[in-house]
């Protein structure tokens, strides 16, 4: 049997991680998408619809007359609640 230097071996390892590594899918995150259990869920945390209706009324209210209504429209579809964390555009 040859001597193996040590620069060799390194690559042979590294080589064999690479193939295990490939071999089987990543098991990090998933996506999810919500289900009428995390709504509900959502919806106890902070009073869901009602909350989130008062606030879109409010920024509404302190845009005023300023803005058309499509750029008040762009404007609430880039917040979020900050209790929940839910989008407000829906509403």
């Amino acid at each position: 049997m040859e001597n193996l230097s040590r620069r060799s071996l390194m690559a042979a390892l590294a080589g064999t991680g690479l193939i295990v590594g490939v071999s089987r899918p990543a098991a990090a995150f998933t996506e999810q998408t919500g289900d009428a259990r995390l709504e509900a869920l959502r919806d106890n945390a902070c009073g869901g619809s009602t909350n989130h209706r008062q606030l879109v009324d409010e920024v509404e209210r302190v845009l005023g007359d300023k803005y058309s209504a499509d750029q008040k429209r762009a404007v609430i579809a880039t917040m979020t609640c900050p209790i929940c964390g839910c989008p407000l555009g829906a509403f």
